[in-house]
């Protein structure tokens, strides 16, 4: 997964199924709007700020091994 489709997949989650803006998400993981959408488009979330933020929408985050 590219950066930009990281972006484009956690958009989607904060606006769609968080009902939720890229401004109330910065708040969330304690930083700027500005700082946010800048790491949203570089890809450069850590870990951390994803699982955080995936934790205030009532998202499980699992880490499953592939099969085969």
């Amino acid at each position: 997964m590219t950066g930009e489709e990281l972006a484009l997949e956690i958009r989607k989650l904060l606006l769609i199924e968080g009902n939720m803006s890229e401004t109330q998400a910065a708040k969330l993981a304690g930083m700027s709007q500005q700082n946010f959408s800048a790491k949203l488009k570089s890809g450069t979330l850590r870990y951390l700020e994803v699982a955080g933020l995936l934790d205030e929408l009532k998202y499980d985050l699992v880490w499953k091994k592939r099969e085969g």
